[in-house]
C-alpha cells in the first residue's frame, strides 16, 4: 500500500522522491506480513450462482433470504474471508448487473448493498485476528459522496483481522477527508469506491485526492490502496490514479511494481 507511480492517462501524479526498492522494501515489512499470515492458502472460489441468487435477493422487496444465503455459505466454507470473496463482492457485482441490464434502479442497489452490509455485521465476532503489526494504523474510507460503503466495510474487517488498527471514516468532503489524513500518522490510506459501479468517471478526481493525500500526511511513506470494482476489473486502473496497490478482493491487496 505505499506510493510511488509515473503520471498517467489521468494524470496521475508523479512518484514523490522514494525509490521503487524504497517502497518495495516499506510494503513488505509493513504490509505483506499480517495480510498474507491471514488469507495464505485461502484462494478467491466464486459461487456465481449464489451470488446471482443473492443479488436477486437483495433487491426484493423485503430483502427475504439474505441471511440464510450468507449463513449457509458461512457454515459451509468456515471463514469470513471466503465469504466475502467467494460470495459478497461476486453478489454486490452482479447487483450492478442488474442495474445495467434495467432489472433493477440505482436506489434498489444501494438499498441492496445497505441490506448486505446490515446482515454481515450480524455475523461479527465470527472472525479470528492474526497476531502482529501492533500499531499499524490504516485510515479506511470511502471517496467522499461514494453511497456504497461495502467496500470500505470488507477492507476495514480484513485489515482487522490480519492484526492492523483500521480506523473507518466516512468524510463527507475531499477537504474533510484531507483533515483526516493530516490528523496523525497513517502507515496506510485505503480508499474505496463502489463495488456494484465502474465509477470510471470519478477516476480523474481520486488521482488529484490521492496527490494531496500524499501532500499533507504525517507520513512521508504512506501507503495508497484503492478497491472498488473499477480496480477488480482493471488493474491498471490503480496504476493510472497513483495508488501502490489495488484490493481486487477482500485482504487480496496487489501491489504495483
Amino acid at each position: 500500500m505505499p506510493a510511488v507511480v509515473s503520471a498517467g492517462r489521468h494524470g496521475a501524479p508523479a512518484p514523490t522522491g522514494r525509490s521503487q526498492p524504497e517502497v518495495m522494501r516499506l510494503i513488505e515489512s509493513v504490509l505483506l506480513p499480517g495480510l498474507v499470515a491471514w488469507h495464505q492458502s485461502l484462494p478467491a472460489v466464486v459461487d456465481e450462482r449464489r451470488a446471482i441468487e443473492l443479488a436477486r435477493r437483495l433487491v426484493g422487496p423485503t430483502g427475504t433470504g439474505v441471511r440464510e444465503l450468507l449463513c449457509e455459505h458461512y457454515a459451509g466454507h468456515g471463514s469470513l474471508h471466503r465469504l466475502f470473496t467467494g460470495l459478497v463482492e461476486p453478489a454486490a457485482r452482479r447487483l450492478g448487473d442488474l442495474w445495467s441490464s434495467d432489472d433493477c434502479t440505482e436506489s434498489e442497489v444501494t438499498i441492496g448493498l445497505c441490506r448486505l452490509l446490515s446482515e454481515l455485521r450480524q455475523l461479527d465476532g465470527c472472525g479470528s485476528r492474526v497476531a502482529g503489526h501492533a500499531g499499524r494504523a490504516a485510515l479506511v474510507v470511502p471517496l467522499p459522496g461514494e453511497p456504497h460503503m461495502l467496500g470500505a466495510a470488507l477492507d476495514a474487517e480484513s485489515l482487522w483481522q490480519a492484526g492492523w488498527l483500521p480506523q473507518s471514516e466516512y468524510p463527507e468532503t475531499d477537504d474533510a477527508l484531507q483533515t483526516l489524513v493530516a490528523a496523525r500518522h497513517y502507515d496506510v490510506l485505503c480508499i474505496s469506491l463502489s463495488p456494484s459501479f465502474r465509477r470510471s468517471h470519478r477516476l480523474d478526481r481520486l488521482a488529484q485526492f490521492i496527490s494531496r493525500a500524499r501532500a499533507v500526511s504525517l507520513n512521508p511513506n504512506l501507503v495508497v490502496v484503492v478497491s472498488g470494482r473499477a480496480f477488480h476489473e482493471d488493474r491498471s486502473a490503480a496504476r493510472r490514479v497513483g495508488a501502490d496497490g489495488s484490493s481486487r478482493w477482500a485482504s487480496r491487496f496487489e501491489l504495483l511494481h
